[in-house]
């Protein structure tokens, strides 16, 4: 009755905890949201919350397949198609609401700003955080951080639900980037798999003897073990298919989750691979069904528009408009801070190149900087098959059938001789599961590294405490779990190459806003745990420290944004809050006996960031005459400074991400150099099976 008990009050303990997090989350949410907006009052444009009241009353009076063309000098739609239907939605429903009708009446409701129609408009975003982002959130860090404790599971949520970026951008500026980055964190959360669990009784029960009479059910018992194991291999490959579905619903509500694409196509196309290596039908089966899926998805949103090439290729143009420049406003990126810097005009961006030329310019060097993390998440991915295969192939039970079956057919003395070589299996099989549950062990095993696999080392126990809402493993029998809690080593880099692709998009790609900073935040803030993170060898302590960094960063580089909008009290006092309840001091580092880089970093970083703001508020209230002076001659000053600080660390962010990303990959055994020995192997079989057929046709 105790235990029942203290289980009881446990339960109700961590959902109270959990109420608090989700309602903390609103209630942040719906208080930035009492603020102003983008382009309030500010006619004749107005800004994002008039753009998207407009496309409701435009989807809610036009046309379907006239969407696209309507007035595009008047916040013309510019977003994929799930984006257009959902405005229809919330036009819809708002049009119907006592007092909201004339809000979205045909034309006349244009710049329309009252309380009520700002009051629903404001709930649609914070009903879209609750029904996408908020549970992909949650969903991703119950596979995580299954197996950790209540408070660490909590506050990681918390920290990453209160990201101030995104709160600011979304509830404060106004914008649906929730629904998009939601989808997205929805999709990681399904390729962010599991290994199997090396402590499964196939895996480590001896085979039975010849002779013994309990063999044939010692068998079937590892052969319910065996195909529970492949049923999760199967399962895995299931939830890459609908990861595809999630990320073209990201794809289809706006376009820049494209930042993404690069890294998702990799581990999608990496499994492929590694299946493909197992058995042709198998990759070519999830190749089919993930490619389906997205042709299916995209095909049914674009549906209105396939009628004629041109509307659609209207519709393309709309999303892709190469003739807007290569970034917008002062954004802190490479090619804003070439330009910004002080150089004479002919060698600035705009006077060397065309804007064609500089599209190509960012594409080439956008390429290049997401190569080398693409290739090695592929190589993670189809090495992380490797491992599934070796253990869902059950060689001991294998061994045992092939030895029932001979001792059946031919008599004990071949079941004497076959036991000798099932033994050898056997051996081959607990170094493999040594490998696979000793913490420190080697890296890679001996059949994994005959097949040009590897198997990962884990760092910590395998614990089989809760998940953040019950169990999250994909298969349970009894008490023993068929997933284990160390995820594969395609999942234990995917956030670093997410991080490092999008960021690498931001940096160098085309068509730039400051609040595309919003899509590397994403997978940047999904490292945060808790500070001091010492799990797993301590890497999550550094991941904490970069992330709170590349955090704070970002938002002051959309400072100067969210100062026009009149959000200066919201972005201070959260800030401060976030900062406070994560328990992040950046300049507590200085302090240390052992002075780390990011530590240092972050210091000097935040400290600029203060003295900038110090000197833009006093400066006009200490020396007016000089501040008048100063702003005459030179009228953005401080967004250029801003630009000239926080791009040198996005990119500081980006080395070590990429470094980061290397680092967890030789922690979990990836070989990167197994498909180009594999390569080799292909081209050295192919030029000996020439020379083989030149010397037979020579003897003829």
């Amino acid at each position: 009755m105790a235990r029942e008990s203290e289980g009881i009050s446990a339960g109700a303990g961590e959902r109270g905890t959990w109420i608090v997090v989700l309602l903390s989350a609103v209630w942040i949410r719906w208080a930035v949201g009492l603020a102003g907006w983008s382009g309030k009052g500010i006619s004749p444009m107005y800004g994002d919350l008039e753009a998207q009241r407009h496309w409701m009353e435009l989807t809610l009076h036009v046309p379907v397949h006239k969407w696209y063309e309507y007035d595009l000098q008047y916040w013309g739609l510019d977003y994929p198609p799930l984006t257009a239907y959902v405005s229809l939605v919330c036009g819809w429903i708002g049009s119907r609401i006592p007092g909201l009708s004339q809000c979205f009446a045909f034309v006349t409701s244009r710049g329309a700003e009252n309380r009520s129609l700002v009051t629903y408009l404001r709930a649609t975003v914070l009903f879209f955080d609750a029904l996408v982002y908020i549970p992909a959130v949650l969903f991703f860090l119950s596979r995580r951080l299954h197996g950790r404790g209540r408070r660490t599971r909590s506050i990681a949520a918390m920290t990453i639900l209160l990201q101030p970026s995104l709160v600011l951008i979304d509830h404060g500026h106004f914008q649906y980037n929730s629904v998009m980055l939601g989808f997205c964190v929805g999709a990681f959360s399904l390729l962010y798999s599991s290994l199997p669990n090396p402590d499964l009784p196939f895996f480590s029960a001896p085979v039975a003897s010849a002779s013994d009479p309990s063999t044939e059910t010692a068998l079937a018992q590892q052969t319910e073990w065996q195909t529970r194991t492949r049923n999760l291999s199967r399962r895995v490959s299931y939830d890459y298919v609908l990861a595809a579905f999630f990320f073209t619903l990201a794809l289809c509500f706006k376009q820049m989750a494209l930042y993404f694409a690069p890294a998702v196509f990799a581990i999608m196309l990496g499994r492929c691979a590694g299946l493909a290596r197992v058995g042709f039908e198998r990759g070519l089966i999830c190749f089919t069904g993930i490619g389906a899926v997205t042709l299916i998805t995209t095909l049914v949103l674009f549906s209105p528009w396939l009628y004629s090439p041109s509307a659609l290729f209207q519709v393309i143009h709309r999303i892709f408009p190469l003739a807007r420049g290569i970034f917008e406003d002062k954004v802190s990126n490479v090619w804003c801070f070439l330009s910004v810097l002080p150089l004479p005009q002919r060698y600035k961006l705009r006077n060397l190149f065309e804007v064609s030329s500089l599209a190509k310019v960012s594409l080439i060097a956008t390429l290049l900087a997401i190569l080398a993390p693409c290739a090695h998440l592929y190589v993670a991915a189809s090495q992380t098959v490797t491992i599934e295969m070796f253990l869902n192939e059950g060689k001991g039970a294998k061994a045992a059938r092939e030895k029932l079956a001979r001792q059946r057919g031919e008599g004990s003395v071949m079941g004497r001789s076959a036991g000798g070589r099932s033994a050898g299996r056997s051996e081959r099989r607990d170094r493999t599961r040594s490998i696979l549950s000793v913490p420190g062990a080697p890296a890679r095993s001996e059949a994994g590294a005959s097949e040009g696999g590897v198997a990962p080392s884990i760092s910590g126990a395998m614990s089989n405490t809760g998940s953040l809402f019950g169990s999250s493993k994909l298969t349970t029998v009894g008490d023993q779990e068929v997933a284990s809690n160390t995820p594969s080593p395609a999942a234990s880099v995917l956030p670093y190459a997410l991080l490092n692709t999008s960021l690498a998009f931001f940096l160098l790609g085309f068509q730039t806003h400051e609040k595309s900073i919003l899509l590397p935040l994403v997978p940047l803030s999904l490292l945060i745990t808790v500070k001091g993170d010492e799990w797993g060898g301590g890497g999550g302590k550094t991941d904490f420290e970069w992330a709170m960094l590349g955090n704070n960063v970002a938002v002051f580089s959309m400072w100067p944004l969210l100062q026009r909008d009149g959000l200066t009290l919201q972005y201070l006092v959260l800030n401060f809050l976030w900062n406070w309840s994560a328990g992040y001091n950046p300049f507590l580092a200085l302090q240390s006996r052992r002075k780390s880089l990011v530590g240092w970093t972050s210091a000097m970083a935040h400290a600029a960031i203060l003295a900038l703001h110090l000197v833009e508020v006093l400066l006009p209230a200490l020396a007016p005459g000089l501040a008048a002076h100063v702003y005459d001659r030179y009228p953005d000053i401080h967004p250029v400074l801003n630009v000239l600080l926080c791009t040198p660390l996005f990119g500081l962010i980006w080395v070590w991400a990429v470094a980061r990303q290397v680092e967890v990959g030789v922690g979990c055994g990836i070989d990167p150099t197994a498909f180009l020995r594999r390569s080799s192997k292909k081209r050295a079989t192919s030029h000996m099976a020439t020379n083989r057929r030149q010397e037979l046709a020579k003897q003829e």
